[in-house]
This record gives structure tokens, sequence and C-alpha cells, in this order.
């Protein structure tokens, strides 16, 4: 009984785990979504395309490189949430398997 209750902690500490990680990757779209956003609207001034170049050249660069920065930042950190997300899921499987084990272990041996 007390395994069981174990189990069942150890399977809501790993589900809470995982929703977290859920709703961090999708912040972390959601900012990806803006610096696309806003990078698109930097490259046109760039090159020229808008009307509301109001800065010049060397700060839209720096800025620019700031963005690329940011996003591979970004980028690094999805990485890393995938990676846990996938452990996550691993620890998972094993749980389910070691429960399945569990239950077998449990047969009585003419029935093995």
């Amino acid at each position: 009984k007390e395994t069981k209750q174990l189990i069942k902690q150890e399977e809501l500490k790993r589900l809470h785990k995982a929703q977290a990680v859920q709703r961090q990757l999708e912040e972390l779209e959601e900012r990806q979504r803006a610096l696309e956003i806003f990078g698109v609207e930097l490259e046109r001034e760039l090159r020229g395309e808008s009307d509301s170049s109001t800065k010049d050249e060397t700060q839209m660069l720096h800025e620019w490189f700031e963005l690329v920065l940011e996003k591979n930042k970004l980028m690094r950190y999805e990485s890393q949430l995938l990676i846990i997300a996938q452990e996550l899921e691993l620890e998972d499987h094993q749980s389910r398997l070691e429960q399945k084990l569990r239950e077998k272990m449990a047969i009585d041996g003419k029935s093995k």
C-alpha cells in the first residue's frame, strides 16, 4: 500500500513538472513569435522598405544583432525544455514498466 502511494506521489510530481514545462514552452513560443515580428520590421527598416525609419543604420544593426542573440538564447532554452520533457516521458515509461513487473512478480508460482 505504501508503495502504491509512493508511486502515485511520483506520478503527480512528474505530472506537475510536465505541466510546468508545457506552460514554459507555450510562453517561449509566444516570445519567439513576437521576436519574429519585430525582426521582420527591423529587416524592412534596414533594407529601406519602411517609411518609419527614424533610426540610423548603426543603431538598427545593433538591434538586429541583439535580436539574433535573444532568438538563439530562446532556442537553447527550448532545447533544454524539450530534453526535460523527454526525460519525464522516459521516467513515466520506466514507472509503468516497474509496475507491470511488480504485478507479474505478485502472481503465485503455479500461475507463472
